[in-house]
């Protein structure tokens, strides 16, 4: 287990095959750094890739704009003998109903760390701010 506020997950762990990164910027950098030669690492919040650009259908300046956006990540990646991915979520009915299959079979076990209730969504966001709890912070709506 690593504790964010103390200490630093590059200088911590390596040899990981697989990183999804959800946060972007120094680290999504860091996280290369703790592949193995190979390893992939998946960002969610960017930068999108030229790749990303093709296989969506972009037009051609939207291509240049990710080369351009991501091209000092691909370089690290590839200077680290590692692979760089993004990945652009979309809404699945399908994919969500498999989510919900695994999470009432017990295969996956969320961990909710606090539960607000509507009328506290702005206690709830302070509670995200300041960090510290361990899961998801869940808004139960009347």
């Amino acid at each position: 287990m690593i504790d964010y506020r103390s200490q630093d997950f590059a200088a911590e762990l390596s040899d990981f095959d697989l990183v999804l990164d959800s946060l972007g910027g120094e680290n999504l950098s860091k996280s290369l750094t703790i592949l193995r030669a190979g390893g992939k690492a998946i960002g969610i919040t960017g930068p999108p890739t030229p790749e990303f650009a093709a296989e969506n259908g972009l037009n051609p300046v939207m291509g240049l704009v990710t080369r351009a956006f991501s091209s000092k990540i691909r370089r690290q990646a590839k200077s680290l003998g590692v692979k760089y991915e993004f990945l652009f979520m979309a809404p699945s009915g399908s994919q969500l109903r498999r989510i919900a299959e695994l999470v009432d079979s017990g295969a996956i076990k969320p961990v909710v760390g606090k539960t607000f209730g509507f009328a506290q969504v702005p206690e709830a966001l302070g509670a995200l701010v300041e960090g510290g709890l361990r899961g998801k912070v869940v808004i139960t709506v009347p």
